[in-house]
């Protein structure tokens, strides 16, 4: 199966139309009719990604942030992205990814992320208007918000952390009991907290709390848990590896869920 098949069944479910305006997102490097030997899915694309496809013959990556966001002014040795460019240029591999779309989908980043934390009818946080989408009776928005069983903050901690597999969280705010209403958003959530207000949600969950975003939502009466954006979107891999496993073409799929640069807690 070529690159461009890959790429056009995955976006019978992650549909362009689902790309934020903000947003740089969809396949960035390669030729679109290599032949795909192995897929490897990824959060970013690294030197440490791309050094793992190669060697394992995986010779087309999706990950979930793009690779090209910002305008590139020079491609060279000199700077990281160039060094990396070329590396997938000699190497030709496949560079496609799904960003926004892969938030807002049904199924995606926050759906499962709300599976895993037990939302029960979860609605998005924030909404948007895709009017260009097929189906417009679907109600498309970053992060969600729903019911949780009553739960105290220490034992929801503890469910936090067990279910995504988190080594650390950062928990601003006091202790609660029959915490019963609970805001998420996979990623770099900090701008919703206002509508984790609105909508009532007594926790608020998502990842790269800075220290004034702590400061507004204890102010606002919410308990902000910073599980990491790492932590918060891994989960969507194996998803996505799930989807493309139904492609049923004997095409090789591995996940590449490690931190991929070094960290410690001291």
């Amino acid at each position: 199966m070529e690159a461009k098949d890959i790429i056009k069944k995955l976006e019978e479910w992650l549909s362009p139309s689902l790309i934020d305006k903000w947003d740089k997102s969809g396949f960035q490097i390669g030729d679109s009719k290599n032949k795909v030997k192995g897929i490897l899915l990824a959060l970013d694309i690294t030197n440490e990604v791309i050094d793992y496809a190669i060697k394992t013959n995986l010779n087309m990556i999706i990950s979930h942030h793009p690779f090209i966001f910002s305008p590139l002014e020079t491609i060279t040795d000199k700077t990281y992205k160039g060094r990396l460019i070329k590396k997938i240029i000699n190497h030709d591999l496949v560079i496609y990814n799904a960003h926004s779309n892969l938030d807002l989908v049904e199924g995606g980043v926050n759906d499962i992320l709300s599976q895993k934390l037990g939302l029960k009818n979860p609605i998005p946080l924030r909404k948007v208007d895709l009017i260009k989408y097929k189906d417009s009776s679907i109600e498309y928005g970053y992060g969600r918000v729903g019911e949780i069983d009553p739960i105290s903050l220490d034992d929801l901690i503890d469910k936090i952390k067990e279910n995504l597999k988190a080594s650390h969280l950062i928990v601003y705010g006091k202790s609660m009991e029959g915490i019963s209403k609970i805001a998420l958003c996979g990623g770099s959530g900090s701008d919703f907290i206002m509508d984790a207000k609105e909508k009532a949600a007594q926790v608020y969950i998502t990842g790269d709390i800075k220290y004034h975003d702590s400061q507004l939502a204890y102010e606002e009466g919410i308990i902000l848990i910073d599980a990491t954006h790492y932590f918060t979107e891994k989960p969507v891999l194996n998803i996505l590896k799930n989807y493309l496993l139904n492609i049923k073409d004997e095409i090789r799929i591995e996940v590449y869920d490690k931190m991929t640069f070094p960290f410690s807690l001291r």
